[in-house]
């Protein structure tokens, strides 16, 4: 049976990559130190197909995406719900005073208190208990519930709907974007951020476990976004990409490094000690120096509901 798009329904795939679900779960567990097994139960191939109409990459099996205590685990690390985003401030200059906005998949509701002083009505969605409490702690406007529950009795009632390093974690994605299309008023805009799989950290760097089941369940890049406005009542506004971020400069300086590298080794054959060592910082300030020329993890595309 072919295995069909989660973005269209329709069974126009390409198998491109199969990975062995062990390998998965030690790769949490070596650099995440989490077992994440349960999610694996009676399957031992996780495929990666790619949408022949839309260029979306998505993970199969659909049943292996992470539940509420998987991310009460991830919010331990300080670096989980960063307080505020590249992505943020690009969303924040589109929202005006009087605004309604939604955020889904809120967090602990950072964002949305930051607009409700410029003025907006904010409501946020999180699924997360913990953040929920949180940011209910905080007296920021959080509901504890699904876009697709929520989306039955709001029916055009925002003006801005913002989602931000959400839907990669969606299975059912197209169900997901149209009750958050069907949220917005005609003219809404709908922003999405993203992890830019054309980045040199994810395309360069494929075993990075939070880029895989159970956290994420789906890979977009600039084309799978565009494609969206052909398949919903959208019209791609703008795109913005992310420059590389000081946290990220790791990543950078040990990719130059590894081109170095394999430069030294046909010509040479082997790395003197002395040059790697000395090589390793002059890398990391090249990657510092280029970092706004080098696209960062994220991308964020806005829509004007048509």
């Amino acid at each position: 049976m072919k295995v069909k798009s989660p973005l269209t329904g329709l069974p126009r795939t390409r198998l491109d990559k199969t990975l062995d679900a062990e390998f998965i779960i030690q790769s949490y567990k070596k650099q995440l130190h989490i077992d994440v097994s349960r999610f694996f139960q009676g399957i031992k191939k996780i495929q990666i197909y790619k949408c022949l109409d839309t260029g979306y990459r998505f993970y199969y099996p659909f049943n292996t995406s992470g539940d509420s205590k998987f991310y009460e685990y991830l919010e331990k690390f300080p670096w989980y719900y960063m307080d505020w985003k590249w992505e943020h401030k690009i969303a924040s200059n589109l929202i005006k005073p009087k605004n309604r906005v939604l955020e889904i998949g809120c967090g602990r509701g950072s964002f949305i208190k930051k607009i409700q002083q410029k003025g907006a009505d904010c409501i946020g969605l999180e699924l997360n208990e913990n953040a929920v409490s949180y940011g209910q702690d905080k007296k920021v406007n959080i509901l504890k519930e699904s876009i697709q529950n929520h989306a039955k009795n709001n029916n055009e009632r925002y003006d801005v709907v913002c989602s931000f390093q959400v839907v990669e974690h969606i299975a059912k994605i197209k169900e997901f974007l149209q009750s958050s299309i069907n949220v917005l008023k005609p003219g809404g805009r709908l922003v999405i951020s993203v992890p830019n799989n054309d980045s040199l950290i994810l395309k360069y760097y494929d075993n990075i476990v939070l880029n895989m089941p159970p956290h994420h369940m789906g890979m977009w890049d600039i084309n799978s976004l565009i494609s969206i406005q052909k398949k919903f009542n959208l019209q791609l506004d703008n795109v913005f990409f992310e420059p590389l971020q000081n946290y990220h400069l790791e990543y950078a300086s040990l990719y130059l490094e590894e081109k170095l590298s394999s430069r030294l080794l046909r010509k040479y054959h082997f790395i003197p000690p002395l040059i790697r060592k000395i090589a390793r910082p002059f890398w990391k300030f090249c990657a510092k120096e280029m970092s706004e020329y080098i696209f960062g993890q994220t991308i964020v595309a806005t829509y004007i509901k048509i």
